[in-house]
């Protein structure tokens, strides 16, 4: 009782089940959850289930589940496998009491059972956990185990926001700084060339499809998210006109200086462009994608 009342006990955030296996075989269906804190886990249930074993017999060892409690797997029991079998206590969604695995725990057992075999060390009553071993690392060879509860589960969702959320904060600015000249003169003597306009520097008229180009060729290209966030805080009034320039909400630490880089190389491309459609043959070959920037984030 004393154990109990110090055991911590988390909530699931996210629930549903893991279908891995393979055609030849057959899949199984496994439990699984994302606790708070993000720790991907499997119920003490799916452990057996992906092995296709039946939840019972007791623990040889202490401290082991009974599908690793052999003597003979014993010399394979890390420390990082013994450490993984902590029992993890929490509430379901629905407020239920469940225990469960850290969701590694599967592909170390799975290790565990082919490092026995490669040895000479598993029985013939342990075949069939080789096999479905083999099966499910080949399974999680493509994805890994945190990938596949994430989907299952639907938390991918949820972290692909937050993720998001992370690049928008690095990007954007919910105020805005004071206006200046962003985009320089060349930018827009290109623009008019390449649609064959006649540029007047002095006047600051613009024709209406020169946002569109902006948007397409410009703010499109900076990461995803980044456009729609700038259009949702700097809305057009009743006159269909922003009230700021969008380059005003970005960054002066990382969203900036991402724009100043694109406008160089974009400028470039439009140099070397004969016209609007010779021009958008050569930003296709050039920028091809959304540019994909590999930012490190604090967790």
């Amino acid at each position: 009782m004393k154990e109990e009342k110090s055991m911590e006990i988390y909530h699931a955030t996210h629930r549903g089940y893991l279908n891995i296996g393979s055609e030849e075989y057959g899949f199984v269906k496994i439990p699984c959850a994302v606790l708070e804190g993000k720790k991907r886990i499997i119920s003490q249930t799916g452990l057996f289930a992906a092995f296709k074993r039946p939840r019972k017999g007791e623990k040889r060892q202490k401290g082991l589940p009974s599908i690793i409690g052999a003597k003979n797997l014993l010399p394979f029991v890390t420390e990082e496998v013994k450490e993984k079998c902590n029992p993890i206590h929490y509430y379901h969604t629905n407020g239920t009491h469940a225990v469960g695995y850290d969701a590694e725990l599967i592909p170390l057992v799975c290790e565990l059972y082919l490092k026995a075999k490669d040895a000479n060390a598993t029985v013939s009553s342990q075949d069939k956990m080789v096999v479905q071993a083999n099966i499910l690392i080949r399974s999680l060879a493509k994805v890994g185990i945190t990938a596949l509860i994430d989907e299952a589960t639907g938390y991918q969702y949820d972290r692909e926001k937050n993720e998001l959320q992370k690049i928008l904060s690095k990007y954007i600015l919910e105020d805005f700084l004071k206006w200046q000249s962003r985009f320089p003169r060349k930018f827009y003597q290109e623009v008019f060339r390449l649609y064959n306009w006649k540029y007047d520097p002095f006047s600051l008229k613009r024709p209406g499809c020169l946002g569109t180009f902006t948007n397409k060729y410009v703010y499109e290209q900076l990461p995803p998210g980044i456009l729609d966030k700038l259009k949702k805080i700097n809305p057009p009034n009743l006159k269909g006109q922003r009230p700021r320039k969008h380059h005003q909400h970005l960054t002066q630490e990382v969203g900036l200086p991402h724009l100043d880089k694109h406008l160089l190389k974009l400028i470039t491309v439009m140099e070397l462009s004969e016209d609007i459609e010779d021009f958008k043959n050569n930003f296709n070959k050039i920028f091809k994608k959304v540019y994909q920037m590999s930012l490190n984030f604090d967790s």
